[in-house]
């Protein structure tokens, strides 16, 4: 029913994301991994979840990043009905997303493309601006017409010819793209908040990842100076690991 496609290019928040994706996943589905990295031990970890039965494949591998590039080719390797364009720092998902999906999808024809709904708190955006942002559409399935992106974006296969030529940076916002080109045909493209992914986003998490130094280089790389600003401003003030991880447990205990 689900294909889940994902650039791996930070193995740690991948490893959770995958071993999440396995655990709550309750249709048909499969795990397409593109490479944007050399990690040994991430390929290990792949290839003894594929020996344990995931259905997970390895699609390509680039020794060097080239970012959102690589979901043409994930999704063209794609089989199921569903398929999910997902953020590498997105690392656990609500329960019943590829039911959910289906039946929106069932019941709304126009709608073709699903964002989930991020965690929210005082350390976290996870990338969705305030639901000011937002008009209702159809409120009692959790639908809202707004900005959208591809931390999560759950689309119908009928649109996949739509997905290819999208940006030829390393960096492009595919999901919102997607979505205006949805729009053009006469298609909608949503947030849902009828199910919820945690999106790590911040310095407070990054930290407790482990992740704050190579998020920084990543954002000065790519010319984000306000994310850099904000990620090194918050150095001197950040909580102890020991601190944070009551707050993480909670959020996982919540999706779960």
């Amino acid at each position: 029913m689900i294909s889940y496609c994902i650039a791996s290019y930070r193995p740690n928040y991948s490893s959770l994301l995958i071993r999440d994706l396995m655990l709550k996943t309750t249709a048909p589905f499969e795990i397409l991994v593109w490479l944007n990295t050399d990690d040994p031990r991430y390929e290990r970890f792949l290839e003894e979840q594929r020996v344990a039965g995931a259905p997970l494949k390895i699609v390509g591998k680039t020794p060097e990043n080239i970012g959102m590039k690589a979901y043409a080719s994930l999704f063209q390797q794609s089989r199921y009905e569903l398929i999910v364009q997902i953020d590498d720092d997105v690392i656990t998902v609500s329960k019943k997303i590829a039911e959910q999906a289906h039946d929106i999808f069932s019941r709304f024809p126009q709608v073709k493309q699903l964002v989930a709904d991020v965690w929210q708190d005082e350390y976290t955006t996870g990338a969705r601006p305030p639901m000011s942002n937002y008009r209702a559409y159809q409120p009692d399935y959790g639908l809202y017409e707004g900005p959208i992106d591809g931390w999560f974006s759950v689309f119908q296969r009928s649109v996949l010819p739509l997905t290819q030529g999208l940006g030829n940076s390393s960096y492009f916002p595919l999901g919102a793209q997607l979505k205006h080109r949805l729009r053009a045909s006469g298609s909608l493209g949503l947030l849902c908040t009828k199910f919820r992914v945690f999106h790590v986003i911040g310095p407070q998490y990054a930290s407790y990842f482990g992740m704050l130094d190579f998020e920084i280089e990543k954002y000065r790389r790519l010319g984000r100076g306000d994310i850099v600003d904000w990620y090194e401003s918050a150095k001197a003030t950040l909580p102890e690991k020991a601190e944070l991880e009551p707050r993480v447990k909670r959020i996982l205990a919540a999706l779960d």
